[in-house]
């Protein structure tokens, strides 16, 4: 009988000692570190360590586990780890829609973020999905608002969970980064920014260009490109300098369904010297209504793009137009999820 005790609390006792034992090397796996980078980080901003991989959680300062928040994962470049002060810690980003920010750090130079022409994760994106997910069951997060960016090695990064996990994420942006144009069925299901420099000289363009390009082909709708002339490597620099890049990254939310804007108001021209024509036009008046946050217009002349304008501006100098020549110009407005205004402003234009 004593044999028997034994026996059965050994098969109890032993299993249970071996979890608490797994639940603290997962915990201390887990546990905070001292930031160790020269950068003053803000108050939310801790150094963390996740099976070897160090990484950054910002915790907004006014946590209330009563709401729910956005969860960003933003993706560095190679060799990058330095813990850099993000404006996502910062007002007006915080004071109008606070939001959690992991940064993981990869030691693996050009690939640690994987790539979508190789099937599967790395092991650090495979990690840093893993420590999402935790953060996702510990902390108030909406699962309809997650999002994922990464410059040049994490532009890469970026199209590999897209690929991989398409429609996990709410919406997406890559810089200098590049993407497997067979796999674009998987990444359109997310909207995504794609930026690139005409002239980078590491990462060549045309990865961004042919991701884009099989994007649309393959009948995506929610896909922006920009390109920045003369541009090299660091096209983060004008990137960054996008008005609208956060408030546009932070207005995806998976499950809701948008309408088309209403048209521009006021659109009208003046001709000045040199040939030139300065275009001005007004945002649509109802500003009550979600579908018309604008994020740029289109503009065309005789049907030819010409320009995207960001919705902070409202006018447009056309240069190097031919006298006598009638020039049409129409503008269309496409809010903050894709959508197209309902029609366009239309005017002709006689240059003398």
């Amino acid at each position: 009988m004593k044999n028997k005790l034994f026996f059965a609390a050994k098969t109890l006792i032993i299993p249970g000692i071996l979890m608490l034992l797994f639940i603290y090397l997962r915990c201390k796996n887990e546990e905070k570190v001292p930031n160790t980078t020269e950068i003053v980080l803000p108050t939310g901003y801790e150094n963390r360590y996740y099976e070897g991989m160090r990484y950054g959680l910002f915790v907004p300062p006014s946590y209330d586990s009563t709401r729910s928040y956005p969860l960003i994962i933003s993706l560095h470049g190679s060799t990058d780890t330095t813990s850099w002060d993000l404006g996502w810690y910062h007002d007006p980003v915080q004071t109008t829609d606070p939001c959690f920010v992991l940064t993981p750090k990869s030691l693996v130079a050009s690939n640690g973020w994987g790539n979508s022409w190789t099937a599967g994760f790395s092991a650090d994106m495979k990690k840093t999905l893993e420590i999402a997910d935790s953060l996702i069951l510990k902390f108030s997060i909406d699962t309809n608002r997650l999002y994922i960016y990464g410059t040049s090695m994490g532009g890469y990064g970026v199209f590999s969970v897209l690929a991989n996990q398409p429609g996990r994420f709410a919406g997406a942006f890559s810089i200098c980064g590049g993407g497997n144009p067979a796999t674009a069925k998987s990444v359109m299901e997310t909207p995504l920014w794609i930026f690139h420099g005409s002239d980078d000289n590491v990462v060549p363009v045309s990865y961004s260009r042919d991701m884009y390009q099989a994007i649309l082909n393959a009948g995506g709708k929610q896909v922006r490109y920009t390109e920045y002339p003369g541009v090299k490597h660091d096209a983060w620099t004008p990137a960054w300098k996008e008005p609208t890049l956060e408030w546009w990254l932070l207005a995806q939310k998976k499950g809701v369904q948008h309408g088309r804007p209403d048209t521009v108001e006021n659109f009208k021209y003046e001709i000045m010297k040199n040939k030139q024509v300065e275009l001005s036009w007004n945002p649509p008046a109802d500003k009550t209504k979600p579908d018309n946050q604008i994020w740029y217009y289109k503009l065309f002349r005789n049907n030819e793009l010409i320009a995207e304008i960001n919705s902070t501006d409202s006018s447009y100098v056309d240069s190097n137009l031919i006298s006598g020549t009638t020039y049409q110009y129409s503008m269309a407005a496409v809010n903050y999820f894709f959508e197209l205004s309902k029609g366009a402003s239309i005017i002709s234009v006689m240059i003398p």
